[in-house]
């Protein structure tokens, strides 16, 4: 039963019997990982206040071979990442960026772009500034896709290989592959130049790079339908943290959601 010692972001945790939690990390050595905090719960926990959603801890746990739970024997807080009285657009995109990385991101599948993805969101989020939300779920969103494999290539057309570089606009077919006019007959999903334009920027940029840029609400609004569309056809449902999001009507919401 080897002992393992990594940096870590809590993602999620869940009550088990009276004392213990069920923790969900984002670990830099070993990927997702979900494991066992036996007396988290208790009053006066080893644990303290480390299980926080996205604290950034260092933890050491046991890994039994055949075992899905790690038992973790450690956590320390590297950086608690926000305030106590956080409003409850803050709140909710905490939770959607949690179920994005836990829904995409594989167990036990080490992947350093993801943990620096998320290092980079929370430097976003400790500005504290209630605009960057908005920006900041659609970059998240995409680099989700793109990391996952999910992200067509609109550089080429899915069906004649056509290249798609000086086309006027791009249409995503219902099986979520590009194409041009001529294959797609301008049916399905138009992908205008703007929204493109966006996307490109997105994938060329750091968070805070791209959240400081005032962008135009229709191409934003595209791109949040583009993501939403290819994460229910990969997941063959919704996020279940988006409804909590669309309630909320945070500022900086381009089409209801943030």
């Amino acid at each position: 039963m080897p002992l393992h010692q990594t940096e870590a972001y809590v993602l999620r945790t869940y009550t088990l019997k009276e004392a213990d939690r069920i923790c969900v990390l984002l670990t830099r050595e070993s990927g997702k990982i979900r494991g066992v905090a036996q007396g988290a719960r208790r009053l006066r926990s080893r644990f303290g206040s480390s299980l926080e959603p996205f604290t950034e801890v260092s933890i050491s746990y046991f890994q039994k071979e055949n075992r899905e739970l790690v038992s973790i024997s450690n956590c320390e807080i590297i950086r608690s990442q926000f305030p106590s009285d956080l409003s409850g657009e803050f709140l909710g995109i905490l939770h959607y960026l949690a179920e994005l990385v836990i829904e995409f991101v594989p167990d036990h599948e080490p992947n350093d772009r993801v943990y620096r993805l998320v290092a980079a969101a929370m430097e976003v989020l400790r500005s504290g500034d209630p605009l960057h939300l908005a920006p900041l779920a659609r970059y998240c969103e995409i680099w989700m896709l793109r990391l996952a494999g999910f992200l067509p290539d609109l550089r080429v057309c899915g069906r004649c290989k056509l290249d798609l570089e000086r086309e006027a606009s791009v249409w995503l077919a219902p099986d979520g592959s590009p194409q041009c006019s001529r294959c797609s007959e301008r049916r399905g999903q138009e992908i205008r130049p703007d929204v493109r334009k966006t996307l490109a920027d997105i994938l060329a940029h750091a968070p805070m790079e791209f959240v400081s840029v005032r962008r135009e609400q229709r191409a934003m609004a595209q791109v949040a339908s583009i993501a939403a569309r290819l994460i229910q056809r990969t997941l063959e449902r919704d996020l279940k943290s988006l409804e909590v999001i669309n309630q909320l009507k945070p500022v900086g919401s381009v089409d209801g959601r943030l």
